[in-house]
């Protein structure tokens, strides 16, 4: 695998503020490997703890050393070439090439800030994790997680890029995936609707309603029930104007005549008399078409029928529909064609997302092919290089497999599964890691792992918190040597209790209580030679510091790696 190294960044000051035993600290760090040594109690773990917050960790207000005072945890880091523009601009932050992370908390809450500029605590965490890796004693327990098993073959191979691009497709899929199945549930669903509503689109079609039909049939037939009477009106009309004896033509050429025998004393007269005869004209007129009219008039029992059924149908279509009028029935019909066409929408959208989704899992099961591909490709080395560290860490007889698995299912990792199979015996089979190696195996395995990833995947920081629990002897050596080695990459700070490891440290710091006030706080300090071959000894045998345990103690910080 490549190796990843750039010595320059790395996490240069911490300053922590009232901070459970701590009331202020400031500690300025240098690349390489630092060691943090102390007596039980002292507060070393206190330290990780503080420095967990700018990573991102929850807290609440039981942090506090003094309750009327805000907690403030503040880290800066050189991230000088650590191509981290990008997220500085997606999250709309000034880029500077020292970084400043903090967190302070108080009774009302917490707040976050990246350079000054407040931001989620989730944009925070996001940040810390590109930066800063913590790995405690009790890690090993992420053996048992899966998905720690698969991320770890995943840093190992650098597929992050690889991951990110098959979750881009993998999510759209699964985003299809649930809008075919809610449309299809939702087609299921008004099934029966749709097959009841194309039922009354189909009838009110073919009844061919006209807006207006409903009052001109119903005028129709009140014409039809009355023609006898319309008949014998018309007649009479006809008789009273120009029939019977004394009609109105006989009285109106009656009046015509006499003002004609007038009408050459008075200019008006004629006037009248011209009018009289325009009115004669009209009325002959008319009663020449009341006669005919009246001719014409007859029963026509099939249009009758015709009119009464058509009527009868549109009753019974208003009284279905629950409306006044024909025209309420085209309003109903083109809401029920609406909500047709919605339902022809709804089909054709489940055969375009068929098609979609159908293309997606093809390309999420080409995309999650290539990831298994690689894994196993990585598996085999990881498997090589992670046996070489066991040996180094006292298991020459280690054997450990990884298996890639292939599930029938994808999730947002692909579609594989990630065993650890281990055997720290020559001739006894590999089985799972977590059922088989003891606890101080496990302890060793999972060092061995970070060491390798660290190398592989860049980390800036790596942190070990007293991961050498349980560790003693030659084997505090040999997990010394393994620390040394990943700290010649990046930068490591280690909090321990052995000796041979704060001996390989390039820089060490004492963690130490000062009791001197009412209230015990947690100090630390950076100790050289003199100090630090005292701490060492003291590491060595307890309080028991002669000049033979001393020497035995500068033997062992000079004999450590450069």
């Amino acid at each position: 695998m490549k190796l990843l190294t750039n010595q320059n960044s790395m996490l240069r000051t911490l300053h922590i503020e009232n901070y459970a035993l701590i009331d202020s600290l400031d500690i300025s760090l240098d690349k390489g490997f630092t060691a943090i040594t102390g007596e039980t109690g002292a507060g070393k773990s206190i330290l990780v703890g503080a420095f967990s917050l700018i990573l991102g960790a929850r807290a609440d207000s039981s942090v506090l050393y003094n309750n009327n005072k805000k907690c403030i945890v503040e880290g800066v880091f050189d991230i000088l070439n650590l191509h981290l523009e990008d997220f500085f601009v997606v999250n709309n932050l000034d880029f500077n090439q020292f970084l400043i992370l903090r967190r302070e908390i108080s009774e009302t809450g917490s707040r976050a800030f990246i350079n000054d500029t407040p931001v989620t605590l989730n944009i925070l965490k996001e940040l810390a994790e590109k930066l800063v890796d913590i790995h405690s004693q009790h890690h090993h327990l992420l053996l048992n997680r899966s998905d720690f098993r698969l991320q770890t073959i995943d840093d190992f191979a650098l597929l992050r890029e690889t991951v990110c691009l098959y979750q881009q497709v993998y999510y759209h899929y699964k985003k299809i995936e649930k809008e075919l199945e809610e449309s299809k549930e939702k087609a299921a669903r008004e099934s029966l609707e749709k097959d009841f509503l194309s039922f009354l689109s189909n009838e009110l079609h073919e009844a061919k309603l006209l807006a207006g039909e409903q009052i001109e049939l119903e005028q129709k037939v009140s014409y039809f029930k009355n023609i006898e009477d319309i008949k014998l009106q018309l007649y009479k009309s006809s008789q009273i104007i120009s029939e019977q004896e004394n009609s109105v033509i006989f009285q109106l050429k009656n009046a015509t005549n006499a003002c004609q025998a007038i009408a050459h004393f008075d200019e008006k007269i004629g006037d009248f008399n011209t009018r009289l005869n325009t009115i004669l004209v009209e009325l002959k007129d008319i009663a020449f078409e009341l006669a005919a009219k009246e001719e014409s008039v007859e029963v026509n029992p099939e249009e009758l029928e015709h009119c009464e059924n058509r009527l009868d149908m549109l009753f019974r279509l208003q009284q279905k529909h629950a409306v006044k009028n024909v025209e309420d029935l085209l309003q109903k019909l083109q809401q029920i064609d609406e909500k047709l066409f919605q339902f022809e929408n709804l089909e054709a959208k489940i055969e375009n997302l068929q098609k979609e989704y159908e293309l997606l899992a093809e390309k999420t099961t080409i995309l999650s092919q290539n990831l298994t591909a690689k894994r196993r490709e990585a598996a085999l080395i990881f498997e090589k290089e992670l046996e070489k560290k066991l040996t180094l860490l006292g298991m020459p007889d280690a054997v450990f497999k990884v298996e890639v698995v292939s599930q029938t299912t994808f999730t947002n990792t692909g579609s594989d599964m990630i065993l650890f199979l281990f055997s720290s015996n020559k001739g006894m089979p590999a089985t799972s890691v977590e059922k088989t190696a003891s606890g101080g195996e496990l302890s060793r395995i999972m060092l061995a792992i970070k060491s390798i990833i660290t190398a592989a995947s860049f980390m800036p920081t790596v942190i070990f918190d007293e991961i050498d629990t349980g560790v003693s002897g030659a084997m505090a050596s040999k997990v010394a040597e393994v620390m040394h080695d990943v700290s010649l990459q990046r930068q490591l700070l280690t909090i321990t209790h052995l000796p041979q490891i704060a001996a390989q440290a390039n820089t060490h710091f004492l963690v130490y209580k000062d009791v001197g006030n009412e209230k015990a706080i947690t100090k630390i300090k950076k100790i050289e030679r003199e100090e630090r071959i005292a701490e060492i000894a003291k590491m060595m045998t307890g309080n028991k510091t002669g000049d033979a345990v001393l020497k035995a103690a500068e033997e062992l910080l000079l004999s450590r790696s450069v």
